[in-house]
């Protein structure tokens, strides 16, 4: 039968272990067993069990525990003896405990007379018999005595066997062992001092140096002792003469760059870094803050500021290393040397400071352990290039620069942006150093604008002003607005926004830099990976990938997922070069890739919202091959209302560059869109830019085709006179090219704008010579329109059965066609007929489902009639605060979409309401602001509301 103590409990007989029962049997063989065939008290097996208070039945409990144990262990020979006063084990057990002493006793006899192989060979059998901690799991504090007895006989064998294998040169084979046992035992010099020679010799100082370190803070911490007068010996001899006594008096330094005096904003930015630092009481980690941005937005100089700010809290030192990621004529500095240029800055020599990158970080972290160090690693590459730099102490603190966003350190990671208007005009006020900014307020806000906000453009431009007391802010904001000379403007002879930029692009793989200056084509103000992709001949996915990592490297923002744009000072450069490396002949093609894609994406989505009007708009095929999946409605839509100030771009670019055709064709492919999204200044643009370019082209039939879409917008916009001139030319062109369907479109235009001018008998004609346009053509659409339009007109002569009876066809022949916005316009006027009639549920009912179409389809021309419809309505049933709603919703619409017309019509309805609720002044208000509207327009109803305005007494009441 075999017992164990050198670990967990255990018995076992052969090769079966047995069950020894509770807690009770366990402490007293674990008692018995300790001591070693000594008779042990019945006292002190009671005290063994119960550490205070032991019950009154203890003595039985303890000769039952034993009872039990004889049981258990029950064989041919007793185990447990009853002796005077006590018991024993029985002579002759096997105990693991005394086989480990008798092995222990043997190698030393060994190493004396015999070999120190041979010794070293017991050693290792007497060490293999532990298995953990002594009675590991058995909660005794009466056996601790005896427990830390073994355990020391164990430590003081290792260290003997240890001495015996260095001496045979094994300290390679024992650094990862002696580590093991150093972190168990930290405390311990022995075993330090082992492994600083095991490392030593293995070549590496600096471990050695590290492990010293270790014991050193350990030592200092928990016992508040210096490591003894044989370890710090041995640490002088590691080290090659460096004494610890002298390593250990350390002399602060300071070696921060000094702190501008004209710092000024950041101030959440700031405050992140102060609050960070250090780390928390009790914390094993170091602080790690990571500074990232796009260059010249004032990353080294946010560092430095709080590093000054922090000094007082890290005394031992205040480093500083530019690391060169970004420096103009110098390459990035590596690791290693980046590591001996610290070291040294510590005082230790170029014979101390090991040759190899892992040894020197490890060195590095050593000489910090136990100190409180800042240090500022600026412009850094990349994490590769910082990670060996970083201290490993939780006292000490990292404060890292980098253009690059340093995702894989664990730091506080702070991203800085231009900045806001109100710090940037501080910044530019101190920069100049006098009132000039204060004076030309508005002058100064367009500097500040053409700086894009950049600090250093901010910084270059308020440094010319200051050192030229002639020149006005005015004049420096002259000089800035030319686009191709704004960074030559942005230089002085030590600083260049031009030449920070340069060395972010020359970080870029080649396929990223070509990226980054065809992106400086782009006319628009943002862009998606299929546009890209588009543009560059890439897939979207390759083309996404490229624009992340010009993201990582700020040379580019993602405002919102999927969404990409430039800063405008780094388009400017990425246009300049792309104009100077790139051949025009390959600027071109990029550029037709890029608008063939914008074109037949355009013509699709168009497709799916307004497909019943396909015969009215080119015929444009798939063009490229970054298809994007546009499934509904609302994501054709949606597409549109995202990419419209890049499709109003496109068609600036187009007529002014030489893409006449795509001019032409933008306008006859979105007309519609911009009906439905009231968008009416972009529909103006893009339609007069598609005149231009007809015209440029000679295309008649083109010209009249703009001509009638900018006539429709010119009517929405209440530009009555250009809108009448607009749309007679396009008739006219049509009629004499014989193009019925375009004759159609023109004259149901023209219609309109009759009946808003209130000559019913033009727009009658108008509208009549629509209708047969549309019969003609079997064009359903065109026929629904000119009905709408034809019952506005019957319905302001009066004829309410002729009106109901076109309205009613309208949504007949709509409901037929599939279009929802003629539905939409006839109901919401069917609406207004039945109210007016007094049939206000039926005229609801109307005006409801109008709207729900109107919101379904996102058409809010439609939804701002209709909002209006719904306050009168209202108003009729009493509902005065519902009224009020629909007015102030109708209000709001017309103003946001320009629909000055609408808008005059929602003051003239809320005015109505506000005198039903009796708040006079409230509706002389509104009627004063309808006036004023319909006054410019030059409609009608200027005369109606000039005549309630006048019926208002000066008391404020209505006569």
């Amino acid at each position: 039968m075999r017992f164990g103590v050198l670990g967990p409990l255990e018995v076992s007989d052969g090769d079966r272990r047995l069950t020894l029962g509770g807690p009770k049997q366990q402490k007293v063989l674990a008692a018995l067993l300790l001591a070693e065939g000594r008779v042990v008290p019945l006292s002190d097996l009671i005290d063994t069990v119960w550490e205070a208070n032991p019950p009154a039945s203890a003595e039985k409990q303890v000769r039952n525990a034993v009872s039990h144990l004889r049981n258990s262990l029950a064989g041919r020979d007793p185990v447990i003896e009853s002796v005077t006063g006590g018991y024993a084990l029985a002579a002759g057990i096997q105990l693991d405990a005394t086989t480990f002493t008798n092995l222990v006793e043997n190698a030393r006899k060994l190493r004396k007379t015999v070999s120190t192989e041979s010794a070293v060979h017991e050693f290792r059998a007497a060490l293999s018999l532990w298995r953990g901690t002594v009675l590991a799991g058995l909660d005794c504090p009466a056996l601790v005595p005896q427990i830390t007895g073994l355990q020391e006989k164990r430590l003081t064998a290792y260290e003997e066997c240890v001495e015996l294998e260095l001496g045979l040169d094994r300290h390679r084979q024992l650094t990862d062992e002696l580590t093991r046992w150093t972190e168990e035992y930290p405390l311990r010099e022995q075993l330090a001092a082992q492994l600083m020679l095991a490392w030593q010799r293995s070549g590496s100082r600096a471990q050695a140096v590290l492990t010293y370190r270790r014991i050193e803070s350990a030592l200092r911490d928990e016992l508040s002792l210096e490591p003894g007068a044989e370890l710090q010996r041995l640490f002088k001899h590691v080290t090659g003469g460096s004494s610890p006594a002298t390593s250990g008096r350390w002399t602060p330094r300071n070696d921060l760059p000094r702190d501008i005096s004209y710092f000024t904003g950041r101030q959440r930015a700031l405050d992140r870094l102060l609050s960070a630092s250090p780390a928390p009481s009790g914390s094993n980690t170091m602080v790690i803050s990571a500074i990232d941005g796009m260059a010249g937005v004032g990353k080294t100089t946010l560092a430095v500021h709080a590093a000054h700010r922090l000094a007082t809290r890290f005394p031992d030192a205040q480093l500083f290393v530019d690391l060169h990621a970004h420096t103009p004529g110098r390459t990035p500095m590596a690791p290693s040397a980046a590591l001996e240029k610290l070291l040294q800055t510590l005082g230790l020599g170029s014979d101390v400071i090991p040759p190899d990158l892992e040894d020197r970080s490890a060195l590095w972290r050593a000489e910090l352990a136990r100190r409180r160090v800042l240090v500022v690693l600026d412009n850094a590459a990349d994490t590769t290039q910082v990670r060996p730099l970083l201290p490993g102490s939780p006292r000490s603190l990292a404060l890292v620069t980098s253009r690059q966003r340093l995702t894989q350190l664990d730091a506080n990671l702070i991203s800085l942006d231009l900045m806001p208007l109100a710090d940037a005009q501080d910044l530019f006020a101190k920069v100049v150093g006098d009132d000039r900014p204060f004076r030309e307020p508005e002058a100064t806000e367009e500097v500040l604008r053409l700086c894009d906000r950049l600090p250093l453009a901010i910084q270059i431009a308020g440094a010319r002003l200051r050192h030229r007391s002639s020149w006005t802010v005015s004049y420096l904001a002259s000089r800035l607005r030319d686009d191709h000379q704004r960074l030559k403007e942005l230089e002085t002879d030590d600083l260049s926004v031009a030449a920070a930029f340069s060395l972010s692009y020359e970080q870029l793989a080649e396929d990223e830099k070509r990226a980054f200056r065809f992106l400086g084509l782009v006319p628009g103000t943002d862009f998606d990976p299929h546009a890209v992709g588009a543009l560059l001949g890439y897939a979207p996915k390759n083309a996404e990938k490229k624009l992340e990592n010009l993201v990582d490297a700020h040379l580019l923002q993602q405002p919102m997922p999927g969404r990409y744009r430039f800063h405008d000072l780094i388009r400017t450069h990425a246009a300049s070069l792309v104009t100077a490396s790139d051949e025009e002949p390959r600027r071109r093609a990029a550029l037709t890739q890029l608008f063939d894609h914008y074109l037949s994406t355009a013509s699709e989505a168009m497709d799916l919202v307004a497909p019943t009007e396909r015969a009215h708009r080119p015929n444009i095929s798939r063009r490229g091959s970054a298809t994007i999946d546009m499934p509904s409605y609302d994501r054709a839509l949606g597409w549109l209302d995202t990419e419209r100030s890049n499709l109003v771009a496109m068609s600036r670019h187009t007529v002014s560059y030489g893409w006449p055709a795509y001019a032409s064709m933008l306008s006859s492919t979105l007309w519609r869109y911009f009906h439905i999204c009231g968008n009416h200044d972009d529909a103006l643009v893009v339609h007069t830019n598609a005149l231009t370019a007809a015209s440029a082209i000679g295309d008649v039939l083109l010209e009249a085709d703009a001509l009638a879409s900018r006539g429709y917008i010119n009517w929405w916009l209440g530009h009555y006179s250009r809108a009448l001139a607009d749309c007679q030319a396009a008739t006219r062109i049509a009629a004499e090219n014989g193009d019925r369907s375009l004759e159609g479109r023109a004259l149901h235009a023209l219609g309109l704008i009759h009946t808003r001018l209130g000559s019913d008998e033009e727009a009658e004609e108008a509208l009549r010579r629509t209708l047969a346009a549309g019969r003609e053509t079997e064009d359903q659409v065109l026929t629904g329109y000119a009905l709408r339009g034809l019952g506005e007109i019957y319905h302001n002569l009066g004829k309410e059965r002729e009106a109901m009876a076109s309205y009613e066809e309208a949504v007949s022949v709509a409901r037929r066609a599939g279009n929802s916005t003629i539905e939409g316009y006839a109901l919401r006027a069917l609406g207004e007929i039945h109210s007016g009639m007094n049939q206000h549920g039926k005229a609801l009912t109307q005006c409801l489902r109008s709207l729900e179409l109107a919101r379904r389809s996102g058409n809010r021309n439609i939804e701002n009639r209709t909002l209006r419809t719904l306050g009168e309505i209202h108003r009729h049933l009493g509902e005065l605060e519902e009224s009020r709603r629909r007015f102030e919703e109708a209000l709001h619409l017309a103003k946001e979409t320009g629909n000055r017309y609408e808008e005059a019509r929602a003051h003239d309805g809320a005015a109505h309401t506000c005198s039903a609720y009796g708040e006079i002044r409230t509706a002389v208000v509104h009627w004063q602001q309808a006036l004023e509207l319909y006054d410019r327009l030059g409609v009608p109803e200027a005369d109606r509301v000039r005549v309630r305005l006048n019926a208002v007494p000066r008391s404020g009441e209505m006569s």
